[in-house]
């Protein structure tokens, strides 16, 4: 009776960590999976957090005010579209059938299906890979109002709500500064150009639902980012007549946090710590182009942001002077 009582729990030890390990395995496909399928995103709403951040740099007086309605475009190119899934990457998770890679979509990309399984515990789950926002630009209206303070100082402040792309929703806010130079600079008191620094921040949400797949332990559904990025830019305009030609290049850095929802509270566990090693800072280059038309008190822009992603942003602009 002892030996066969010892044989069942060496049994169960066995079974218990073979368990483990399938588990163990599937969190790290999945993870390796998750940041190939929602990083374009995050870098992509990292640019375009960081266009349309001023209208023209002419100095604003003090406690002048505009207020401004813009429209962004995210312009997504082929190459964020997809992610190549390659089974030689994967330790437990393989493609249904007989091919060994596969172009999936990102969360950026189509609405194909890659079906794919796994095994825990010689127990079989399938499951569709997540689908993209089938978009090939990403629309939001956002409101941005500067207030002019002293030392030809601005102060930026923006807001645009909550929007719903299919099963992907966006949300973000920011405040920046803007300081002229010229007053500092001798030679350039007089200059009809106008030459500057910009320091802005940017928060933002990305939650990306799809249908839910079943892993045996649990379920998940969704794919959470939250982001922030600090850009600092160096400007330089120039008006003629009723135009206002402006550019600038600068530097974005950006810090994701990724996460997942579903059921079953041991696996959302295991994927949402495993995903905290995944919260990393990236640095990019890009440049703004940037028309401004002044009628009345009214004024009417047009900036183009391009780098790894291309932004078009348009404004409707009033003055209160």
């Amino acid at each position: 009776m002892p030996k066969f009582l010892l044989a069942i729990c060496l049994g169960l030890s066995f079974s218990a960590n073979a368990q483990f390990e399938d588990v163990n395995a599937v969190a790290e496909d999945l993870i390796f999976l998750t940041e190939k399928y929602i990083s374009p995103a995050a870098e992509a709403s990292a640019y375009q957090s960081s266009g349309g951040w001023f209208t023209h740099f002419t100095p604003k007086k003090l406690w002048d005010v505009e207020v401004s309605l813009q429209f962004n475009a995210l312009l997504i190119s082929d190459k964020n579209k997809t992610f190549l899934i390659d089974e030689a990457e994967l330790q437990n998770i393989k493609i249904q059938g007989a091919q060994t890679t596969a172009n999936s979509p990102s969360a950026l990309g189509g609405d194909d299906v890659v079906v794919l399984e796994g095994s825990i515990n010689n127990e079989t789950f399938e499951f569709d890979a997540p689908e993209g926002i089938n978009e090939n630009s990403v629309k939001h209206g956002q409101l941005q109002t500067t207030l002019g303070l002293w030392k030809q100082t601005n102060l930026i402040v923006r807001y645009a709500p909550n929007i719903k792309i299919n099963k992907t929703k966006y949300q973000s806010y920011g405040f920046g500064l803007s300081h002229h130079l010229n007053q500092w600079i001798k030679p350039l008191k007089e200059s009809s150009y106008h030459f500057g620094v910009l320091v802005n921040y940017s928060n933002y949400k990305v939650e990306d639902d799809f249908n839910e797949a079943d892993l045996i332990l649990g379920t998940i559904n969704s794919i959470k980012v939250n982001g922030e990025t600090y850009g600092f830019n160096i400007l330089a305009s120039k008006s003629v007549k009723q135009f206002d030609f402006s550019s600038s290049v600068g530097l974005i850095t950006s810090k994701f946090e990724y996460g997942v929802g579903g059921s079953g509270d041991l696996l959302l566990q295991i994927l949402n710590d495993s995903l905290k090693d995944l919260e990393k800072s990236k640095t990019s280059f890009k440049a703004d182009l940037n028309v401004n038309y002044r009628f009345k008190d009214f004024s009417f822009n047009t900036m183009f942001t391009f780098g790894n992603y291309s932004n078009i942003n348009l404004g409707i602009n009033y003055n209160i002077n």
